[in-house]
């Protein structure tokens, strides 16, 4: 499936952007909703400043594609199948916690469930030391070392801001209320921001073109390069039909307990689509266990990272198959 890359690229340079660009949390109220004497801009405001402190979180999380198509080829009858559900659980942030936060190394560690194509496929990842592993089949792979290792909070992981890419996430919500509610009991400000399509996708093909994106986002670079590179920017434009994005707030830590993000694509102008017509993404996250200290023990007798890609490599050839 080759010719699925237009659409695979476009979406790996959104997801980067709006991780970069921090989401667009500080998207302003449309009018004066309330809730607790405070309007969005102001919960969101007191929400970003205790996430940027924060050092550590544990995580549950689902992300649901669904992919119409039309046609009787038989990409298009795959792609109409069931949607594709990625289940992820797990920890990350400083080993010591938040007493440790300055002096601590990063880690992670995560359990995830893919179901595609009628099939379910686990995996596992840990990250410790400036080194990842990764499960799959039952057999752990490690990364080669990374150079780079930080002790910042995980609201300032250092890499490229919506600033520096020259963008302005509050010009991204184009309505948004407010309400308290409760979340497993506990109380919560209720966000809801309606996206201003035209403004995100104006920005991401604006952000693509600056050197700041490639320079930051490491081995992304070589992904956003390709789409830059493959003509599809103007289509990649237009391709954001609808969009919006939730968020439950602790009403008394202003810690973010949920977020939720709901997006629309339309494939129309994207060449070689195989018959896809558009995409419906659903992303929900619940967070929790702020500050503990994450504990991760590296895989004992993990083999090399290249044993794995340069095994689904030659499956990918000789299957036909384009990863």
């Amino acid at each position: 499936m080759r010719r699925l890359h237009g659409i695979a690229l476009a979406a790996a340079a959104l997801a980067t952007i709006l991780a970069a660009a921090g989401c667009g949390s500080s998207s302003p109220t449309s009018g004066p909703t309330t809730a607790g004497g405070m309007t969005v801009a102001q919960i969101l405001a007191k929400s970003d400043q205790a996430m940027s402190k924060v050092t550590s979180a544990s995580f549950t999380g689902d992300v649901t594609v669904k992919v119409s198509a039309s046609g009787s080829s038989p990409q298009a009858a795959l792609l109409g199948q069931a949607p594709i559900v990625l289940h992820l659980a797990g920890k990350a942030g400083h080993t010591g916690g938040k007493a440790a936060a300055k002096g601590a190394d990063t880690a992670a560690s995560m359990t995830m469930t893919l179901q595609a194509g009628g099939q379910t496929v686990p995996f596992g990842v840990k990250s410790v030391g400036g080194r990842t592993w990764l499960q799959f089949q039952g057999k752990w792979y490690v990364s080669p070392k990374s150079k780079k290792s930080g002790s910042k909070s995980l609201g300032a992981t250092g890499g490229p801001t919506a600033g520096s890419l020259g963008i302005d996430p509050n010009k991204w919500a184009k309505s948004s209320t407010v309400t308290s509610e409760q979340l497993a009991g506990v109380p919560v400000y209720h966000v809801t921001a309606t996206a201003d399509t035209a403004q995100i996708m104006g920005d991401v093909v604006k952000a693509l073109g600056n050197p700041a994106l490639s320079n930051g986002t490491g081995s992304s670079a070589g992904v956003l390069n390709m789409l830059k590179s493959s003509g599809q920017l103007k289509s990649l434009e237009k391709s954001l039909a609808a969009a919006s994005a939730q968020e439950w707030i602790d009403s008394q830590s202003f810690l973010v307990r949920k977020i939720s993000v709901d997006a629309k694509l339309h494939f129309a102008g994207l060449s070689g689509s195989s018959g896809a017509t558009g995409a419906s993404l659903d992303i929900t996250f619940v967070l929790g266990g702020f500050n503990q200290p994450v504990t991760v023990t590296p895989p004992a007798h993990a083999l090399p990272l290249k044993k794995l890609t340069n095994g689904l490599s030659g499956l990918s050839t000789g299957t036909g198959v384009g990863l």
